[in-house]
Formats: structure tokens, sequence, C-alpha cells
């Protein structure tokens, strides 16, 4: 989208802002829309103070409300009520924008002046207890970052630049289509890291694929879905996975008895242990151990992922 005016993209600066995240926006939103947005302060204040307190120069919002096509509000991880004056004057200035954008305290500003009433709002968990003494009606969530119409927001700076990723082809004109796909993949990720690290947490007591699908909100088709595409495999055969590897690992580098290791890494008997071993690695615990000790004592050595042993 070529601007039409420099007034086309506005950044509102709470204190505290990362720099970062203003140093991203400046820089992305130039190349996509032709012009440099213009910088205002939320605090009616000509110099805003960034996180380390760097003070960066900004217009004060005017009485008029602006045509900003797109408002974006940058701020940190602390946030201050703002005035009544100060959200009405907000509110009046986001009537007319198409794209409204909050970032870290920027979404809780949003909140604060009815911007997100009815709206669903990425917000990280300190934001998320700050937003409880604002009481409006807004719909927390994880993630990296939320869309919800022509709202978007995430929770921190880390965030930003795939929430940008997502939304720039669409603010540009090039389709609504490329945004929501990178969307998708981004929270089809996240979910995935979230699936695999609570298999990671809870491998002496195995939880099934809809347990996990449960915690996580989704289908257990979705779940696997997500694994066969990323992963290539359905996620109970990457959880035994799991589970073997631990096994494998406590074999070569522990005394504990063949048993207490498939117990510890959640089978619920030695020869349902044995077998599952034979059949991801080739041959039964012992062997392996066995395999395993004869090469370490002829000093040959081992490598962590030589998967060749002896039958047994």
């Amino acid at each position: 989208m070529k601007q039409d005016a420099a007034t086309s993209v506005a950044i509102i600066l709470l204190p505290g802002f990362p720099m970062g995240a203003l140093g991203v926006l400046m820089e992305r939103f130039t190349l996509a829309g032709g012009a440099s947005p213009l910088i205002f302060s939320s605090c009616g204040e000509k110099m805003v103070a960034a996180e380390h307190g760097v003070q960066v120069q900004a217009q004060v919002l005017p009485p008029l409300p602006l045509a900003a096509h797109t408002l974006i509000f940058c701020g940190g991880q602390h946030f201050t009520h703002a005035p009544r004056e100060a959200c009405e004057q907000i509110l009046r200035h986001a009537r007319a924008a198409t794209y409204r954008i909050g970032i870290g305290s920027g979404v809780l500003l949003m909140a604060q002046a009815g911007l997100l009433d009815g709206h669903r709002a990425n917000l990280g968990e300190s934001l998320r207890h700050q937003l409880r003494h604002i009481g409006r009606p807004v719909v927390s969530e994880g993630g990296p970052f939320t869309r919800d119409e022509n709202v978007w927001t995430c929770s921190s700076e880390d965030n930003l630049p795939l929430m940008l990723d997502a939304l720039l082809p669409v603010w540009s004109g090039e389709g609504d289509d490329a945004g929501l796909q990178f969307q998708s993949e981004v929270e089809d990720r996240s979910m995935l890291a979230e699936a695999q690290a609570l298999m990671r947490n809870n491998l002496v007591e195995p939880l099934a694929t809809g347990e996990i699908a449960g915690y996580l909100g989704i289908s257990s088709k979705k779940l696997e879905r997500v694994f066969k595409r990323f992963v290539g495999q359905l996620p109970a055969r990457f959880y035994i996975g799991l589970r073997l590897s631990l096994a494998r690992d406590l074999l070569h580098h522990s005394s504990l008895s063949i048993e207490d290791i498939g117990k510890r890494c959640g089978f619920s008997s030695p020869s349902h242990f044995s077998r599952a071993f034979r059949n991801h690695f080739g041959c039964t615990p012992r062997a392996e151990r066995q395999q395993f000790v004869s090469v370490v004592e002829s000093g040959i050595g081992w490598s962590a992922g030589n998967s060749t042993c002896i039958a047994g």
C-alpha cells in the first residue's frame, strides 16, 4: 500500500517502549508503504523515555483526529493507567483507522480506551494480570500474536517480526491469503513446540494423544496433522521415540536395572519395554548395554548417533 499522506501510519509511544520494536516498525512500514510513519507520544510530552531511559522525540497528539489509516500503540511490559481524557482522545483518533495494532503495554492502552471491547487480544502473563485491573471485556489469549479482524496484537517485542510477516502482505494489498497462511504456520509451530514440551515433561507417566490435544485446546486429529506436517510422524510415534532415546541414554550411562529404566521411561512392564526397544533400535535393551560396555572397554569410542546394535 503506497501511502497517500505521511499520516497513513502513526506510531503512538508509551513510556518504557522497547527501542528495538520502534526500529522494526519504522523499517518495515517504511519499506512496505513508501513513507516513514509519524511518531506521537501517549503521555502528552514531546520526549518519551524508552525502556532503558533513552529519550525519543515525538509529536503531541493533536486535538483533532489523525487521518491515519494505521494506528500502532507501542509499549513495553509495564503499564500505567492513562487519564480518562487521554483515553477519550485516543478513541477519537482510532475511529478512523482501518488497522489498529498493539505491542506490549500498548495492548493494555487499547483495552483501557475501549478499542478491544469484544475482541481477542494477545497478552503474556504479566500483562494479563494487569488487564484484570482495567476491567474491560477483552478475551486474552496466548501464542506469538493474535489477529481479530483488523486488530493485531502481540505481547512482546520478540514476537513483533512474526506478526508483521503475517500482517504486511494483507496491509500492503497483496491479499489476505498470504498473511493468513503465514499466521497459520506460526500458530501450528507454536502448538507443536508446546506439545513436544508436554511430552518431554511427562516421560515417566506418558500422556495419551487425546490428553495432549486437550491441554492445547485442539482435537486429536488436528494434533496429528501438525505432527505429520512438521515432524513427518504421528505424535504417539514421536513420543515413544523420546522415551526410548532416554532409555538408551540410561542404559549407557547409569547403573539402573533394565526394569527400572523401563519404568522411568513410562513402560508398564519389562516385556513391553524390551519389545518397543527392539522395534525401534533393532536389539534388546540388554544387548544394547552389553555392546556399549564392550565398545567403551575396547577404547574404540561410541557415537551418540550409533544405531548399530547386535540383536539379542
